[in-house]
């Protein structure tokens, strides 16, 4: 879940260098741009800069929106994001001198299972409010040129982890998402999620918390024009980049795995639009405050209460999904219910 729900990095590090993957893809992205070394013009396919980048679709994705946004590309129905206002102009990027140094260095690297994984985790992550779907391992390996042992290393991993399972003919499904498996997921998640921020919170720079504030603060001003990637920054903020502090790492992966409300949130306000954020910003500002003052069990109480409220803004979020229709999905993930 870690591109489709927190963003969060592996490993530890200082809070400053833990940064949402899709932050260094878009600074890397911008940083080209503003000296020309991604052309004016150039058109920007999600999968056409993975590829160059090294990296999955997810970050990626959420990287050039972010960048829509600050007006260094635009997007267009039939010609993608272009970089500029120039005409399009389609270009390999392989053979543009890009300066890929500031944290992409060494990610094209990775066993193969692993280079495929965050965006598999998160194809199945998008579908599975929507329905049941079948997983098929020649079109998943055909999709991402990977071979037999690698497609059944990955769906083994999203096995260990609740999201598929072999049925009775040993074909691979996954979903549906139910209130059930949310609310399970929510007892988990409030036992440990708490505690865990309370364990990072020693390890936390104050003033990387009050830029996280501050990010805030700018969106309860912003009232109802907040785009739902802003939203996701914020989330990974608390969710991710806080939590992700806690020096027991396999505390924050099973946190990291209950955040399945994340998922729901983020897909609804996407596909539908949140009316209701001032809510969940004052939780977060709420919960930011006691970090910065120091104070873990009141950080620890007051994500508590959030993440109750949330709870029950998903819960009702997901019966609404559930008789959505679908967006398009990833080809190897065929619905079936």
């Amino acid at each position: 879940m870690e591109g489709a729900i927190s963003g969060q990095s592996k490993g530890g590090g200082s809070l400053t260098a833990n940064r949402p993957y899709y932050e260094i893809v878009r600074d890397v992205l911008a940083a080209n741009i503003r000296t020309g070394r991604l052309p004016a013009g150039t058109r920007l396919f999600t999968a056409a800069v993975a590829d160059r980048l090294g990296v999955s679709r997810p970050p990626v994705k959420r990287a050039l929106v972010l960048l829509e946004e600050l007006g260094l590309v635009r997007h267009t129905p039939d010609q993608g994001y272009v970089v500029g206002d120039a005409e399009p102009a389609r270009r390999n990027l392989h053979l543009l001198d890009l300066d890929l140094s500031g944290g992409l260095a060494g990610a094209a690297v990775q066993p193969s299972w692993e280079r495929i994984f965050e965006t598999v985790e998160a194809d199945t992550l998008n579908c599975i409010p929507f329905g049941t779907y079948q997983i098929s391992e020649t079109a998943l390996g055909d999709h991402f040129a990977v071979s037999r042992t690698v497609v059944r290393e990955v769906l083994s991993r999203l096995d260990g982890r609740g999201l598929v399972a072999k049925d009775r003919t040993s074909h691979w499904i996954a979903g549906p998402l139910s209130a059930r498996m949310l609310d399970d997921a929510h007892q988990m998640r409030r036992l440990l999620e708490p505690e865990a921020l309370a364990a990072a919170q020693p390890g936390l720079d104050r003033a990387v918390l009050r830029d996280m504030q501050a990010r805030v603060d700018t969106l309860l001003g912003a009232a109802s024009a907040v785009s739902q990637p802003r939203i996701d920054e914020v989330e990974a903020d608390l969710h991710g980049r806080c939590i992700g502090q806690a020096r027991n790492r396999r505390l924050v992966e099973t946190v990291r795995l209950c955040q399945l409300s994340l998922v729901v949130n983020r897909l609804f306000g996407t596909y539908i639009g949140l009316h209701d954020k001032a809510d969940m910003l004052r939780e977060h500002r709420l919960v930011l405050e006691h970090l910065d003052l120091g104070d873990a069990r009141g950080a620890a109480a007051a994500l508590l209460h959030h993440l109750d409220m949330d709870h029950m803004r998903a819960r009702e979020r997901l019966k609404v999904l559930s008789v959505f229709t679908e967006p398009e999905v990833a080809h190897y993930l065929v619905r079936i219910h």
